[in-house]
């Protein structure tokens, strides 16, 4: 191999190849990444295989030049440091084995590395099984649902979220047992024929896919076999496995005859949720919704810490209700809002609140049995 690439370029491919490496492992070849480059016309390109042997990554970026193809194995760790400390300039990799020659303007490296038979074969991806997804709507599906995946892996089939394909309707949905957050979209791709999807997708992977998305993906690919995803974008193919497990259903979930309805600036109420917030512990995460005509106010005492008041100025004139809920939760949403305006759906202190923007994205939020 003797190529030369931005340093920019590979060091973000490094650092992105970094979160599908594992840390500690049995397996040495998987603590590495293997570099391939091959010639095309307009100078060639570089691409980086990297795995944990359930979740692996394809990723491709342009060469400034391509003077000899070839394979080198190299220890993720060590090439990420070296990419951070080095100037943006090119950066040149010469192969002699299984040894790479690091040439920068400045400085040389010498690092040692693995022989390419012993790195694990990378799944390939079959353009003609596949469904197209808008790139766009998919970036923003993960990222309006991913903050409510559950943490606790007793609760497996809630760790990953939920992707539905119908034709052209595109559902996500995930859920920790305490709040449940829903988005649908409409895809523009040409999926006639194609069988419909509905799959677990581990967070891990969907955070990986919202990384290596950019501008010039219109659409991601997508591949659906018994236990595996496979997912490809204009540059990188990600495949992982199916989290198995039954995924509640969530139609259910969302309560119906919520007579209550608030629209609340999206800033003002962001902004006083973290305020009471300061006046809680990581023990009582709980702040008191008081709304009457004209206002709501967010309440939070804690012992031994203090207490907080919030008034903001809102247009209703219905009944009084008060409501617990984790300030934390309703921030996760507020944080990925875009819209000005947000709508909360209530019923009774027993039922639980339902946060709208538009018709397709939908935020239930079960209240805290706790007395302020």
């Amino acid at each position: 191999m003797k190529v030369k690439c931005s340093r920019g370029q590979l060091a973000e491919a490094f650092t992105i190849a970094s979160s599908v490496v594992p840390l500690r492992t049995t397996i040495p070849a998987i603590t590495s990444v293997k570099l391939t480059a091959t010639k095309e016309k307009a100078g060639g390109t570089l691409e980086l295989a990297c795995t944990d042997m359930e979740f692996g990554l394809k990723l491709t970026l342009p060469a400034t030049e391509v003077k000899e193809e070839g394979t080198l194995v190299l220890p993720a760790a060590r090439m990420s440091g070296l990419l951070r400390e080095a100037a943006d300039q090119d950066i040149g990799i010469d192969s002699d084995g299984n040894i790479a020659h690091i040439r920068l303007p400045d400085a040389s490296f010498k690092i040692v590395g693995l022989d390419p038979a012993d790195f694990p074969t990378i799944p390939t991806f079959d353009d003609r099984a596949a469904l197209k997804v808008d790139a766009g709507d998919l970036g923003t599906m993960i990222r309006k649902t991913q903050f409510a995946v559950s943490t606790e892996v007793v609760r497996y089939a809630l760790t990953g979220q939920l992707l539905e394909v119908k034709g052209k309707d595109i559902r996500m949905v995930a859920s920790d047992g305490k709040r449940l957050a829903y988005i649908k979209s409409r895809s523009s791709g040409k999926n006639e024929g194609q069988k419909d999807v509905r799959v677990i997708v581990p967070t891990k992977t969907m955070n990986l896919l919202d990384k290596v998305l950019t501008d010039e993906d219109a659409f991601v690919s997508l591949n659906v076999e018994e236990t595996q995803v496979r997912l490809k974008t204009r540059k990188a193919v990600i495949f992982s496995r199916l989290i198995e497990g039954h995924f509640p259903d969530y139609e259910a979930v969302v309560p119906a005859n919520l007579d209550k309805k608030l629209v609340i600036p999206r800033d003002l109420l962001h902004a006083a949720v973290r305020k009471v917030s300061l006046m809680t512990t990581d023990k009582t995460r709980a702040v008191k919704f008081s709304i009457s005509k004209g206002k709501m106010t967010l309440f939070t005492r804690t012992q031994d810490v203090g207490e907080a008041r919030v008034e903001l100025p809102l247009d209703y004139k219905g009944e009084e209700i008060e409501m617990v809920f984790n300030p934390d939760y309703v921030a996760d949403y507020l944080k990925v809002v875009g819209e000005e305006t947000v709508e909360l759906h209530l019923k009774d202190k027993g039922s639980a609140g339902v946060f709208r923007t538009g018709k397709d994205y939908v935020y239930v939020l079960m209240p805290l049995t706790v007395s302020m």
